[in-house]
């Protein structure tokens, strides 16, 4: 099939979080037989320069985007456009040079199928309907139900009024009705969806994340059991607020708990560009440590480096990728029910699942303590993580596009 991708983030090889995902999604279906263009926001100079696709796309198209806009800038779109401001912020938001390069493709090129990855992309699917061809399918792979986590911001105390979720609702949701497919990373994702829209059942296919576990292994020659570190770590890209959130979470909530009974503790928060709040949180507390994530091979030597995972997540939905990772390289995980969505583990087993804080650090101060218990959970994560590799996620992918056009 010939296929155009449109993610909201370039898809590189070297970066964490959902792009990830789509990266090896066009690496697997490239590998499949499948042809694939790209469209894609650049915004940095990484962007740019980067060529870890280049071996799978037949072309990419790299569109010079920014991450923010003036208030004024965003009025002027939002009357304009009349979409909810989300769509219009910068950072995936709505770029005329997207629609712009997405409309010339389709001119140069007839495509089995559009696959716009994140909700914010499937504006352009919205918007375009009229000059997409009836025989591509159409298809939003949706990493987060928006409206879901407006409220879920708003019950936490964010000044987010009803009117503004009203909107965000009216308007997503018709995108989604504008789709001929939505993928969601989870069935409790594909819940989240139905409870707002029943209508969209028939839509929906649930297409899991992967990992690459040819790349997150445990280190050579493991000997971690053995070192007397205290490490728990927290990855993800702060750019994306629930990251910050699940920091400050474990902070405020369990951190004291954890230093009280096992002074040598160290807390990692590590990713893509901390907050100034983070960084006056690992000021103000002992032995926490903030520091920005670079490339995958850094991410693997912060989970080789380290003996509990910790994932206190209380916002968004979607797929967790960043615990798959850990659980590959044999790392015992403590999280929330809401970080565990697509993963289905067995508490107490591939790991601990609680959202009681109390409860929570008790966990990660028995996982310090107790070698054997890390060393057990540590290889049942491992065992749990081998079922979800990339390569099963891009076949069940590729039977959806089959689906689709039988």
């Amino acid at each position: 099939m010939n296929l155009l991708f449109m993610p909201k983030l370039l898809p590189r090889a070297d970066i964490i979080g959902g792009p990830i995902l789509i990266y090896h999604r066009i690496k697997n279906l490239a590998s499949m037989g499948h042809r694939i263009t790209l469209i894609a926001p650049a915004y940095t100079s990484e962007d740019r320069e980067d060529e870890s696709l280049k071996p799978f796309c037949e072309r990419i198209i790299r569109v010079d985007s920014i991450r923010e806009r003036s208030e004024d800038e965003i009025e002027a779109l939002y009357r304009r456009l009349n979409r909810p401001r989300v769509f219009l912020t910068g950072d995936g938001g709505y770029s005329e040079g997207i629609e712009e390069a997405m409309r010339s493709t389709l001119k140069d090129d007839h495509f089995d199928a559009i696959i716009a990855e994140y909700s914010m992309m499937g504006q352009y699917i919205e918007a375009n309907r009229s000059i997409i061809p009836a025989d591509t399918v159409t298809v939003i792979s949706v990493h987060e139900c928006y409206t879901r986590a407006f409220e879920l911001r708003a019950q936490k105390g964010e000044d987010i009024d009803e009117g503004t979720i009203k909107e965000l609702c009216n308007y997503e949701f018709k995108m989604y009705n504008s789709a001929d497919k939505i993928l969601t990373l989870t069935m409790e994702d594909a819940d989240i969806l139905l409870n707002y829209a029943p209508e969209l059942r028939n839509k929906i296919r649930v297409v899991p994340h992967g990992v690459d576990t040819t790349f997150y292994t445990p280190p050579p020659g493991d000997r971690r059991w053995e070192r007397g570190t205290r490490n728990i770590l927290y990855l993800g890209n702060f750019q994306h607020y629930p990251n910050v959130d699940a920091v400050k979470n474990f902070i405020h909530h369990c951190w004291h708990r954890i230093l009280q009974e096992v002074p040598d503790a160290i807390f990692y928060a590590i990713g893509f560009h901390p907050p100034q709040e983070l960084l006056d949180l690992s000021a103000e507390n002992e032995n926490v440590v903030v520091s920005e994530g670079g490339t995958n091979e850094d991410v693997r030597q912060f989970y080789w480096n380290s003996d509990v995972f910790v994932a206190p997540i209380e916002l968004g939905t979607g797929f967790r990728g960043k615990l798959l990772e850990a659980m590959a390289c044999g790392l015992p995980v403590v999280a929330t029910p809401l970080a565990t969505f697509g993963i289905n583990p067995e508490n107490g087993k591939e790991m601990f699942v609680t959202d009681d804080y109390d409860l929570f650090s008790r966990y990660v101060i028995m996982l310090l303590r107790d070698t054997e218990l890390r060393k057990r959970m540590g290889m049942n994560a491992l065992a749990h993580a081998r079922r979800f590799d990339h390569r099963y996620a891009a076949e069940k992918l590729e039977q959806v596009l089959k689906e689709c056009k039988d």
